[in-house]
């Protein structure tokens, strides 16, 4: 019989309340993406309280599928269909239609670089990034604390005070606690507070929070889609004010809703 740490372990898995199998194989995937380290079977049962023939099944079925492997010290790690499932998303609207609206307005403001990001559950997901000098990035997620995103905090300030609180920490877990201590606060619940008091005009500015000299804003979006998004303005040379980057916050948002009104602006990039 499972004890008590087990079940709280399986009933932590997203979606296996409709479908165990599939969730605990979806789970397993993403924790190997996520951890970039190999794993044994037993490892990865004991990670999430299954039995180590149970979590070799789901293994199993994962690696005949093309998403995972065995080393070559008979550990377990992400193969590269995981690729075909990524490149896929770059096809997805928030990634493809707003293109022809940043880089317009980018050509009239070659200095910044503007972001749109979602906030998925846990985690802060850049769709596209763009910079009138460098090729657009499409879909990157991870590596950056959430506590010194200006998208990310202005997204997480709309949510309950535990909801917020539960997601800085899964960041300060897997990226660390990001930023100049003498400005960044030291907890989560002083960060959520002073990014609350940072709101202005619907608009979030955090500035020298990264480094000194750095100012970055974000705003909220109305998308087609479920999930909370943000665009974001960065200006790496600081040379913009907080006034002005309020403005331009507002001027990306219209164009950028815009677009997605506008299917035929879509990119075939």
């Amino acid at each position: 019989m499972a004890d008590n740490s087990t079940a709280d372990r399986r009933s932590n898995i997203p979606g296996a309340a409709n479908s165990q199998a599939l969730a605990r194989g979806l789970h397993i995937l993403r924790m190997l993406v996520d951890e970039g380290e190999s794993m044994t079977a037993t490892e990865i049962g004991r990670r999430i309280g299954l039995h180590q023939s149970s979590a070799s099944r789901i293994l199993a079925t994962l690696s005949e599928a093309g998403y995972v492997r065995k080393n070559e010290a008979g550990r377990f790690v992400a193969d590269y269909g995981v690729l075909a499932l990524a490149s896929a998303t770059t096809k997805l609207p928030l990634m493809q239609r707003p293109r022809p609206a940043l880089e317009e307005f980018l050509s009239e403001h070659p200095t910044l670089t503007v972001s749109i990001c979602m906030l998925f559950r846990d985690e802060m997901i850049y769709l596209l990034r763009a910079h009138k000098d460098r090729d657009p990035l499409v879909y990157w997620s991870g590596g950056f604390p959430l506590n010194i995103s200006s998208p990310g905090l202005r997204l997480v300030v709309d949510l309950d005070d535990d909801d917020a609180i539960a997601i800085l920490k899964v960041s300060r877990q897997r990226f660390g606690w990001g930023g100049r201590p003498e400005v960044v606060p030291a907890t989560e619940e002083g960060v959520l507070a002073k990014a609350r008091s940072l709101v202005d005009d619907d608009v979030l500015i955090l500035s020298e929070w990264f480094h000194q000299g750095h100012i970055g804003g974000a705003i909220p979006l109305d998308t087609p889609e479920p999930h909370p998004v943000a665009l974001a303005i960065v200006d790496e040379r600081a040379e913009i004010s907080p006034e002005k980057l309020t403005v331009l916050l507002h001027q990306a948002r219209r164009v950028v809703e815009h677009s997605f009104l506008n299917p035929a602006r879509d990119s075939n990039l």
